[in-house]
């Protein structure tokens, strides 16, 4: 069995995760987009929707025009050209209803992490098992419960306050999880925002969270580690 399926296969079972662990690769301008896999040709709604869709056992090459959703393309670094488009409506549309004034919806959305504009060719979005090599980063679409295990796993030797991000309800899975933890090299929990959570379809109880594809060793070992305290927990809700 391959390395990454191995390590899948025990943190699914581990943690009962009803979505497998995702790996994202993002090539950037003047990489060869490498792999076995073709370009997707459908039409999805958004970066959130192919993770979980990767979750569920599809792999995805996907270019920034088939995603759907242009936040996520302008976090991601697809767009060369977000000024405009970021002007144009989409402050006013999360200033009504999400957030009391269109200056409250720019200081979260203009305040996100994001990529170099223009540099990110192609996003490979696909179950963590499929990976040959090491993923930029992995996401996890979990319950509270097993993210609760995931931080206890990339705490387990340092301990101590971990600081976790938030975006402020807009660009969860494509700023949060995805952007930070390539540019800072640190994992992160999103809760997601409205649109998020409405084109992944995801359930109310589920969050996301990326992890550095370099951290991904150490929290498989810690998780197996602490076989014995999930194993606690899951037995006394059996009593």
């Amino acid at each position: 069995m391959r390395e990454f399926e191995t390590i899948s296969k025990d943190l699914a079972g581990a943690l009962g995760l009803q979505y497998a662990p995702v790996g994202v690769y993002l090539f950037r301008e003047g990489e060869p987009v490498t792999g076995t896999i073709h370009f997707v040709n459908e039409n999805l709604k958004s970066y959130c929707q192919a993770v979980t869709l990767a979750g569920s056992g599809r792999e995805l090459l996907l270019t920034g025009e088939k995603m759907g959703c242009k936040l996520g393309t302008s976090v991601l670094g697809f767009e060369k050209e977000t000024d405009g488009y970021l002007d144009d409506g989409v402050l006013e549309k999360y200033g009504v209803g999400l957030f009391g004034t269109e200056e409250a919806s720019a200081e979260t959305i203009l305040k996100a992490k994001m990529l170099e504009k223009g540099k990110t060719r192609a996003a490979l979005i696909a179950p963590l098992a499929t990976f040959d090599t090491v993923p930029q980063v992995v996401v996890f679409t979990a319950d509270s419960e097993q993210v609760m295990w995931l931080l206890y796993a990339l705490n387990y030797e340092k301990g101590g306050r971990m600081e976790l991000p938030q975006s402020g309800g807009a660009l969860g899975g494509c700023s949060d999880i995805t952007a930070l933890p390539l540019l800072e090299n640190v994992p992160n929990v999103t809760f997601l925002g409205l649109g998020c959570r409405l084109k992944s379809e995801i359930s109310p109880c589920h969050l996301m969270m990326g992890v550095p594809g370099g951290s991904l060793q150490t929290l498989h070992e810690h998780i197996m580690e602490m076989a014995k305290p999930i194993a606690m927990l899951k037995n006394a809700r059996l009593k």
